[in-house]
C-alpha cells in the first residue's frame, strides 16, 4: 500500500526544521556592529545585524569602517577590529577559529568552556580562559607577522611549521616574525593603548591602536 504524505507527516517535518534552526542558532550571535560587517554563509553573503545567529562555517568580514562583537554561548566572546576575516570553524565546549586576515579580540570563560584556538595560516593559539588579541603584521618574508598580547590568563603559542611552543603570561606580548620565528615574550607598551571592552553599556567597543606603532617597541621595553 503506497502511504501518502498527510497533514500530521507536513506538521511534523514543519517542526523538525524550526528545531534544526533553533539548534543552530544557539551557537552565538551578533551583539554589536559598526559600520560594514558580512556573514558569509554556504553560498549566501547576508550583512550582519545585532541580534543575527551565527553558527558553525560561517565567515565574518567586517570592511574598511567595520567592527563586530560575536558572543558565543559556550563561553567566549571575540571581537573583530577593521579589515579582518574570521571563519568560525568548531563551536562548542571546544571553540575554534580560523583568521584570515586582520586582527580580533578573544575573552573565554573557563568555566564554561574546554578549549579555545585562534589559528593562522602559520600559528595556533590555545587557551582555557583569559583574554588575548591576535592581528597580522607587515609582510616581510614568506608569511605575514602574527602579533599576539595577553590582557589575562596565558596563552600557548605553537607555530605550525617548526613546531616550536610557548607560553605568554598576561601582560606580555610576542611577535611572530615572518609567521615562523618567535620572539621573547615581553611587555610592549603599544599594547596599552589597545581597548578590550565589548560591552556597548561600558563605553566605546571600536579600537583604534595603531599597529605600526608595535614595530618601534620590538626592543626590550617596559611599562614602566
Amino acid at each position: 500500500m503506497k502511504l501518502r504524505s498527510g497533514p500530521i507527516i507536513q506538521v511534523a517535518l514543519f517542526l523538525l526544521l524550526i528545531a534544526a534552526a533553533r539548534v543552530r542558532a544557539v551557537d552565538g550571535d551578533v551583539v554589536y556592529t559598526f559600520g560594514q560587517v558580512l556573514v558569509h554563509r554556504s553560498s549566501e553573503v547576508l550583512p550582519a545585524e545585532i541580534g543575527m545567529p551565527v553558527g558553525e562555517g560561517d565567515v565574518i568580514e567586517t570592511a574598511r569602517d567595520g567592527v563586530a562583537v560575536i558572543s558565543l554561548v559556550d563561553g567566549a566572546e571575540i571581537k573583530l577590529r577593521e579589515n579582518t576575516t574570521l571563519s568560525l570553524d568548531s563551536l562548542g565546549r571546544n571553540v575554534a577559529v580560523h583568521l584570515s586576515s586582520g586582527s580580533v579580540f578573544s575573552r573565554v570563560n573557563r568555566q564554561l568552556i574546554s578549549g579555545f584556538s585562534v589559528q593562522t595560516e602559520t600559528a595556533v593559539m590555545g587557551v582555557r580562559g583569559t583574554e588575548f588579541f591576535v592581528a597580522y603584521g607587515r609582510k616581510i618574508d614568506r608569511y605575514r607577522d602574527v602579533w599576539i598580547c595577553v590582557n589575562t590568563g596565558s596563552v600557548e603559542v605553537a607555530v605550525l611549521e617548526t613546531r616550536d611552543t610557548l607560553i605568554v603570561e598576561a601582560g606580555k606580548g610576542i611577535n611572530i616574525l615572518g609567521g615562523t620565528n618567535l620572539t621573547t615574550p615581553q611587555r610592549y607598551p603599544w599594547t596599552r593603548k589597545l581597548n578590550w571592552n565589548m560591552d556597548p553599556a561600558s563605553g566605546a567597543i571600536e579600537d583604534r591602536t595603531d599597529l605600526e606603532q608595535a614595530y618601534s617597541d620590538l626592543l626590550d621595553q617596559d611599562y614602566d
